[in-house]
């Protein structure tokens, strides 16, 4: 019998929906660096954005619009809730970003990855390794590496963004755990940059937040960034996180800025600061 899994918090399309509703009327916070948006996009410049509720959601729909529309590249995305890297017998991947890979050949793509991923491991052979067994980041790693190879072959530029603080204590230590994951791997992947939007959407002390301070609102108004679960985004958060990550990603691919780890502007927890279950 296959152990008992951790529910998938992000896979709740009518939660996601549910906090777009709820925050559609708020103020949308600011774009930062702005000023990164002025340097042009390279003619025909292909981007593939894939992963999972966030990426079907609003983060990816903002960023597809934001990247095309704003600043000119050619831009595919593939979003689907309730998915990763850990259960390839409910949805394979792999599969996935290799067809969308040879229809669409992306000069760079953009991952999120990591909500659905907290649980055990399905392996080839219907076995399983259970968090949090000895084995479980040496597979996983090998997962993420595989797929960055199937997404952004022979060292192309690929932006793995991050999971956020979450409210739920035993879900926030966990995607603790896989940042760090996708932090070493992308630190050692030729071309690749981890996004780190851990701090982007935490308090002062880093740590989690239902709202946010808006730039230039009197009397320090704040927006809510998070939907009611603690874990999706409202539209704010969103377009916070879209904004910082397009201006990342348009940094790099425009030259405009030197090629340097992406995520020193954006600090998560340090990885020795991470419990290990």
């Amino acid at each position: 019998m296959a152990p008992r899994t951790l529910p998938s918090p992000l896979c709740s399309r009518r939660i996601w929906l549910h906090g777009l509703a709820a925050a559609a009327g708020a103020a949308l916070l600011p774009r930062p660096a702005r000023a990164a948006e002025s340097a042009p996009a390279a003619p025909g410049k292909r981007i593939l954005i894939v992963g999972d509720s966030m990426i079907a959601g609003g983060v990816g729909l903002f960023l597809e619009n934001g990247l095309s529309k704003t600043l000119g590249y050619v831009v595919r995305r593939k979003g689907k809730s309730s998915t990763g890297l850990a259960r390839p017998d409910f949805f394979s991947w792999p599969k996935e970003a290799q067809k969308q890979v040879d229809e669409f050949l992306p000069d760079a793509a953009v991952v999120m990855f990591g909500g659905n991923d907290v649980q055990g491991l399905r392996m080839p052979d219907k076995g399983w390794i259970t968090w949090p067994e000895p084995e479980w980041p040496e597979e996983y790693a090998r997962r993420v590496n595989a797929f960055a190879d199937i997404v952004a072959p022979g060292g192309k530029p690929l932006f793995w963004i991050g999971m956020p603080v979450m409210r739920p204590e035993k879900f926030h230590t966990r995607v603790q755990r896989v940042n760090t994951i996708y932090r070493a791997e992308m630190a050692i992947r030729p071309g690749a940059h981890f996004i780190d939007i851990w701090r982007l959407l935490a308090d002062d002390e880093g740590n989690y937040t239902d709202r946010l301070d808006v730039d230039g609102e009197p009397g320090g108004k704040k927006v809510r960034v998070r939907a009611g679960d603690g874990i999706h985004l409202s539209v704010a958060g969103a377009h916070h996180v879209e904004a910082h990550v397009r201006a990342i990603v348009h940094a790099v691919l425009s030259g405009s800025s030197a090629d340097t780890p992406v995520d020193v502007a954006v600090a998560g927890a340090p990885p020795e600061a991470i419990p290990a279950g």
